[in-house]
């Protein structure tokens, strides 16, 4: 009898064995291991998205009727070819990111608040020094040849994961808020985080054309600066939290006592 009912008791298993083809119990189970896999195939499809949107965006006058006539299309030509160019070291920073999250080894905890925002972090701020160089090159073009080359490229998928990079210095101006030092929160909000270095090309050849064309460049250093600065913050903030979240699972008191 006791064999009996044991059987009866096994047979869910015995027949879910059996049934062909059956790997989704492994794939649930093991679903937190491959998390980080399954992410890092997001970010390598995500690549080639953004590259072929961006390519059929910047390709897009050729076929639409806006090359313009005499010396514009020498512009957009020069415009085309310097972001084509452009686009396949963008998407290689996302593929990159993908590639690095896809062979992380941290537990889940680490890996959404550490691995994952700091990532995202690090895409942000260098597409955008890389977007900012290249239009600085085409300002560059612009000034010394009298011809105009757009500065403008697509990053409008940009949008969806740009709250990661602005979230470290959100979180430090109200930590900064709440320890009454609101004159560095109004540092950090106002004339750091929303400083664009950006400036109207000027005439070619002209002084005042020159110094922005200089600007442009060290709009490229300030992007970099911004991005080593949001690291440094979150990374100081990540430490907090995660020693936190040890001393909950295992409290103890900071000192000895005698």
């Amino acid at each position: 009898m006791k064999n009996f009912l044991t059987q009866v008791l096994d047979l869910p298993k015995m027949i879910n064995s059996k049934l062909p083809m059956n790997n989704f119990n492994s794939m649930v189970v093991d679903s937190e291991k491959n998390v980080a896999k399954w992410v890092g195939t997001f970010y390598t499809v995500s690549a080639l998205v953004v590259l072929i949107t961006t390519l059929i965006a910047v390709l897009s006058p050729i076929w639409s009727g806006g090359m313009g006539e005499g010396i514009d299309v020498v512009g957009n030509v020069l415009t085309i070819l310097i972001w084509v160019y452009a686009a396949f070291p963008v998407a290689q920073i996302i593929r990159s990111a993908g590639d690095s999250l896809a062979e992380s080894k941290s537990g889940i905890f680490d890996f959404v608040f550490r691995d994952f925002i700091v990532t995202n972090i690090k895409v942000i701020g260098h597409v955008t020094a890389l977007v900012a160089l290249f239009g600085a090159f085409c300002m560059t073009l612009s000034w010394g040849t009298s011809i105009n080359v757009s500065s403008s490229f697509i990053t409008d998928w940009v949008v969806n994961i740009g709250y990661v990079y602005t979230l470290p210095m959100a979180a430090t101006v109200e930590f900064t808020n709440l320890l009454g030092l609101d004159f560095i929160g109004n540092i950090l909000a106002n004339d750091w985080t929303n400083w664009d270095p950006t400036m109207n090309s000027g005439s070619a050849w002209s002084l005042e054309g020159f110094y922005a064309v200089l600007w442009e460049y060290v709009g490229v250093l300030v992007i970099l600066a911004k991005l080593y600065v949001a690291l440094a913050i979150y990374n100081f903030f990540y430490g907090i939290l995660s020693s936190f979240v040890n001393w909950i699972k295992n409290p103890y008191l900071p000192f000895k006592v005698k």
